[in-house]
């Protein structure tokens, strides 16, 4: 038979005393995370705000001025960013996808350094995302210039001891070239990978001086492309997926379009690339600040990345022309071209950082 169990009241007083503030700790702890700083996306368009309890400032070098590309693939994503990359100061640079990838996983490293409030290395201090994104772009920007230093090395030898650029007699493309003169300051990058559209509010709170391109082809017309990207080593996509694809991407351009408005955003139509090159390209470097250069239309003689769909677009059109989904895409063509970029959309904003920070929060890296 068990020994009766004895109940010792001054142990169970000597627990309290013990236990209690631990209990209290917790509940602090529990209550400073729940108040940790938030996302703050009007400081897109506030940068020389006081940042929250910090009492220093975070001093930051010239913010650098990168150029992304934004909209549906097969919109001339390809040729606009090797053309516009023959200007003297700006740098040519393949579909990346990793800055992209930078700009969430710095999204989940400062969620993960500030979720325990006081308790957190970012938090404790009152470190607000921007300036830390910003720290992350200057890193990025540096990687760039490295990797477009090293590209001009292999392909020019010594440029910078000659002074001048040698191309090989054997280039497959002269048209388009890295460097054109080897006093080109090539200060500012564009990258065209059509994944930035989706994380546009990540990429602009990373560079705050970055500009986005948003090139606008018909639905049609990149259906058609889509149906027939296997020919150039992409996947091909069946007719539905391909308008689906359209208005995924063109949908998040747009959303970046009102939530960052005119001076940040400007938009192009594809069309215009083909039957008006000047006006087209003129009307980009207008908008970036940049003087014009001839050397932006020697690469429009050569297709890149084409699919030679020409014959089969209106063959396209004709056939998804009276479905829901295809009504829905051409809706969204016309709304894109009736925005005038005046005013930021406040909504637009808040969209747009919430669907970045969703990306962030559902696929978490670590932990």
């Amino acid at each position: 038979m068990n020994a009766p169990i004895s109940i010792d009241i001054r142990g169970i007083q000597l627990l309290e005393r013990i236990l209690g503030p631990v209990r209290s700790q917790m509940r602090h702890m529990t209550a400073l995370a729940s108040r940790a700083p938030s996302w703050n996306a009007r400081a897109l368009r506030a940068p020389a705000r006081k940042f929250g309890q910090m009492r220093s400032q975070p001093k930051f070098a010239s913010a650098p001025r990168p150029i992304f590309i934004i909209g549906a693939p097969r919109s001339g994503t390809s040729i606009t960013t090797w053309a516009l990359g023959q200007h003297p100061n700006i740098q040519p640079m393949p579909e990346t996808a990793w800055i992209a990838v930078m700009a969430i996983a710095a999204q989940q490293a400062y969620r993960i350094g500030s979720e325990r409030g006081r308790y957190s290395h970012l938090s404790n201090v009152g470190l607000p995302p921007e300036p830390f994104l910003r720290r992350i772009g200057e890193a990025v920007d540096q990687v760039v210039n490295d990797v477009f230093d090293e590209r001009c090395t292999r392909l020019h030898g010594d440029w910078r001891t000659l002074g001048k650029i040698r191309n090989a007699p054997d280039h497959p493309s002269p048209e388009m070239l890295l460097r054109r003169h080897s006093r080109d300051p090539k200060k500012r990058w564009i990258d065209g990978t059509p994944l930035n559209s989706e994380f546009a509010w990540g990429l602009a709170t990373m560079f705050p001086e970055s500009r986005f391109l948003h090139l606008v082809r018909q639905p049609h017309e990149v259906v058609a492309s889509l149906s027939n990207f296997d020919a150039v080593g992409g996947i091909r996509h069946d007719i539905d997926d391909a308008i689906q694809n359209w208005i995924n991407h063109t949908g998040q351009a747009f959303l970046a379009q009102r939530a960052l408005g005119s001076e940040r955003v400007h938009v192009a139509r594809f069309e215009e690339l083909s039957a008006d090159p000047r006006t087209f390209f003129g009307g980009i470097l207008e908008f970036l600040g940049e003087d014009w250069s001839e050397d932006c239309l020697a690469p429009l003689g050569r297709k890149i990345n084409s699919s030679n769909v020409e014959d089969e677009r209106e063959n396209v059109r004709e056939a998804v022309r009276d479905t829901d989904l295809y009504r829905r895409a051409e809706v969204l063509y016309r709304q894109v071209f009736e925005w005038t970029g005046e005013e930021i959309d406040e909504a637009a904003l808040d969209e747009l950082r919430a669907s970045t920070l969703r990306n962030a929060t559902e696929r978490r890296l670590i932990g």
